[in-house]
């Protein structure tokens, strides 16, 4: 109908009045001879598309415009017999520069002069610019599907209805099913969700439906040949202007591989801490990687503790020359056992029988080893030693307390020793006596005050076990400014303070007290002499932890050189500042103590940021007792 219509609408036309409509017409249009083929006339519209000048239009053929693979057809189509009005579909054209046109053609028979060959007009439609962009979105989606059967996860589309849309071909793989099966049964995923974890989503749809974050679900799903599956899904909903939900996007991936690696870990955890065997794992420089309940058991010491530990901690009477032939004898075997005596946290000795077994992980080598009690067999051994024995395991014991305390106590017990062999007792009126003693009763005053701060950490240390309650921060800092509101007032030109975030946690009261105290006269003791001190104390919550913050600008620490003493006993960082270096170490040891770890951000000459992490009591305020003790 379409085409009849123009037919008849050219044929209205006189043929003398084709020549303003020819030559003004947008669209390119030429008249061709029917028998040579040959151009007649072309307008400026197809001059300025195809590139030719009108003279060279005049010396070519239709087919000049044409690629070879079409010129056969073109010679077919000019030869058959058309209607007036012929629409001959889409064709490929050719620019002067070799550039290739989409147009659509459309022609009309011109009326017969006598003597001359038939003519016809052309008129093509330009389709270059929509062609490239089929071809193109045509290789969008040819991408897309490839990326989406190649993926591993299974992708897919639910609309507001929550009925499936668009799910990949990877469901096939992983679950059996085809897409097929998805969309004929628009709830199938929801029904094949393991009915103990169906409540998960009940729980999460309303939140999904109303939020365009996007929210991570695990559960279990009933793949097609009965057997159940682990899937970690991540989708997000696309919501419309008024903030209602038209469709949810996601991906669903197998975890199952995972889950089952996890209960197999979690089985081979329950096993070995339930065992009553002792189970210790050491690294090549026998520093102690883990442990069992049963080993804690055994030495006395907070798991915590021990990791902190080497082997030869709680070897008595082995140094690192011999753990380290202990070792090469230990790789050349891959397996030992010995007998040996190790020594736990209250100094008991405890013989034992080990077996070391070797193993490689990465790069680096460790020995699994399973340590056997043996006490009743050596207590009958040592029931038939004899009394000067018994003497000699005394001293070993002696020797081995002086071991691990001999950094400490050695220099001033050394003073000691060598200022009453200087002293006079022939003259006690010697001049020097005076002086010596002097020096005596300073020498036993450091050393007295050692064996407090020795005794301080040991008793915090063995106070791990103190029950922990609710300690409102704000409450035990304001006692703690109350008693240095002289200092502050003299020293600190700018306190800021902000509990908003939180201020009960879960701590013993002393311990926080000294905490406070420590950090806050550290920043008024280190502030620096180029500016006002300044204190901002604060809280945040992180990762189930509320962290008290404590930050000043004053000296500050060059933790590339000190970072991994900065906590230990008798660490001092500021020589021209009177301290002892214990404080720091007995902050991580409280905090430690009460299930929490502290960290430390600093600078040389910019300051300090102090971050103390403590547990916190669940929302309904109840405590359980695993928090308790």
């Amino acid at each position: 109908m379409r085409l009849n219509a123009v037919e008849e609408k050219f044929s209205s036309i006189p043929e003398e009045d084709y020549r303003l409509f020819f030559d003004c017409n947008p669209l390119p249009m030429w008249v061709f001879d029917t028998v040579s083929l040959q151009f007649l006339m072309v307008n400026a519209a197809a001059v300025k598309l195809y590139g030719y000048s009108a003279e060279e239009f005049l010396t070519m053929t239709i087919n000049d415009i044409r690629p070879q693979s079409q010129r056969l057809q073109v010679l077919q189509l000019v030869s058959s017999k058309r209607d007036v009005l012929n629409h001959s579909g889409e064709w490929v054209h050719l620019k002067k520069d070799g550039t290739e046109l989409f147009v659509d053609i459309v022609s009309h028979e011109l009326a017969a002069i006598a003597g001359k060959p038939a003519r016809r007009l052309v008129v093509a439609h330009d389709m270059t610019t929509r062609k490239l962009a089929e071809q193109q979105l045509a290789q969008a989606e040819q991408y897309a599907r490839s990326i989406l059967n190649n993926i591993v996860e299974v992708v897919f589309s639910f609309n507001d209805k929550m009925e499936m849309t668009y799910i990949s071909p990877q469901c096939q793989v992983i679950l059996g099913y085809s897409p097929e099966q998805f969309y004929a049964d628009k709830y199938l995923w929801f029904n094949l969700v393991h009915p103990q974890d169906r409540a998960l989503f009940e729980e999460s749809l309303p939140k999904i439906k109303v939020s365009s974050q996007q929210f991570q679900l695990e559960y279990r799903i009933k793949a097609v040949t009965g057997e159940e599956k682990w899937l970690i899904t991540r989708c997000t909903a696309q919501l419309n202007e008024q903030g209602r939900m038209v469709r949810i996007d996601g991906s669903a991936n197998d975890i199952t591989r995972r889950k089952m690696m996890e209960e197999r870990l979690r089985f081979s955890d329950f096993s070995i801490e339930r065992a009553s065997e002792a189970y210790l794992w050491a690294r090549e420089d026998g520093k102690i990687m883990r442990v069992n309940r049963a080993a804690c058991y055994l030495l006395g010491y907070q798991e915590e503790e021990l990791l902190a530990l080497r082997v030869l901690d709680i070897t008595p009477g082995m140094d690192d020359q011999e753990w380290q032939q202990r070792w090469a004898e230990f790789l050349g075997q891959k397996s030992l056992n010995f007998e040996t005596v190790l020594k736990a946290k209250n100094g008991q000795l405890h013989p034992v029988e080990v077996h070391l077994n070797y193993f490689s992980f990465g790069q680096e080598t460790f020995c699994f080893s399973s340590i056997r009690q043996i006490a009743e067999r050596k207590q009958a051994e040592a029931e038939r030693a004899s009394f000067h024995q018994e003497i000699a395991r005394q001293n070993e014991h002696l020797r081995q307390f002086a071991y691990i305390v001999s950094h400490n106590l050695r220099a001033p017990v050394a003073n000691i020793v060598g200022l009453t062999k200087l002293y006079n007792h022939q003259n006690l009126a010697d001049p020097m006596n005076a002086v010596l003693l002097d020096k005596l009763q300073r020498t036993t005053h450091n050393l007295d005050a050692t064996i407090k701060d020795l005794n301080d950490i040991l008793t915090i240390r063995s106070g791990a076990e103190k029950e922990l309650e609710n300690i409102d921060l704000e409450r035990v800092f304001t006692e703690v400014k109350e008693s240095l509101s002289g200092q502050l007032s003299k020293y600190a030109s700018k306190l800021a303070v902000d509990f908003s975030a939180g201020k009960w946690v879960l701590g013993v009261k002393g311990y926080v007290h000294s905490i406070f105290l420590n950090l806050i006269t550290n920043a008024i003791k280190y502030q620096s002499t180029d500016r006002f001190l300044e204190i901002h104390i604060y809280t945040v919550f992180s990762n189930g932890f509320l962290c008290l913050q404590i930050q000043d600008n004053g000296l500050g620490i060059d933790l590339e050189k000190q970072g991994a003493k900065i906590f230990g006993l008798y660490r001092r960082f500021h020589p021209h500042i009177e301290g002892k270096g214990v404080g720091l170490h007995m902050i991580k040891t409280q905090v430690e103590t009460m299930g929490g770890w502290v960290e430390v951000e600093s600078a040389e000459l910019q300051g300090s940021t102090f971050k103390v992490y403590f547990q916190v009591a669940p929302k309904n305020d109840e405590i359980p007792a695993s928090l308790l003790n």
